[in-house]
């Protein structure tokens, strides 16, 4: 018979195991495919209309593709802007075991499930960040969904670094375990 305990550490391995394996591959698949839809896209309406010039929009494609396809490189460079050092994508223990016991396990399982939740989170930012690249947005729904973008981008960093952000505000206020 598994305790409650116990099934929530095994729950939050599983979870976190195979949900970051396929948010980084989701990642990766979005970005190619946004990439070459745009790149065919743009070929044909160069065909099509002439003088039809897309230059700029395929830059930005281009460039938020390879924030998809390095999403956990732009990670850790979101993570290195607040000071923090390399993110790593393992499972979280940061509670000691020693000092607070059985519930150590249960703190540390539910900060890994936020670590996948933040990545989750950091893929639909930089989502929202290339859906302002459509054509059709006007300037306030594309600055809309770039600044809902960051938003949710650095919420993801927020939720990834959370022991790091503990320790940060720990020693902001002063105080320590």
């Amino acid at each position: 018979m598994v305790d409650a305990l116990t099934a929530l550490v095994n729950l939050a391995s599983a979870i976190h195991t195979s949900g970051n394996r396929f948010i980084f591959a989701l990642a990766v698949v979005l970005g190619i495919y946004g990439v070459m839809f745009a790149l065919t896209k743009e070929a044909r309406l160069a065909r099509q209309v002439p003088g039809h010039n897309g230059t700029g929009k395929i830059i930005g494609v281009v460039i938020l593709g390879g924030m998809l396809i390095g999403l956990s490189q732009i990670i850790n460079a979101g993570a290195a802007q607040l000071g923090w050092s390399d993110v790593t994508f393992d499972e979280v223990s940061y509670v000691s075991t020693d000092t607070f016991g059985q519930g150590a396990d249960a703190a540390n399982a539910l900060l890994t499930l936020l670590q996948t939740l933040g990545i989750a989170y950091a893929l639909s930012g930089t989502q929202r960040i290339k859906r302002s690249l459509k054509d059709g947005h006007t300037g306030l729904s594309a600055g809309e969904d770039v600044g809902t973008g960051a938003v949710k981008f650095i919420t993801g960093v927020f939720l990834i670094c959370a022991p790091t952000l503990l320790d940060a505000i720990q020693t902001s206020l002063g105080l320590s375990l």
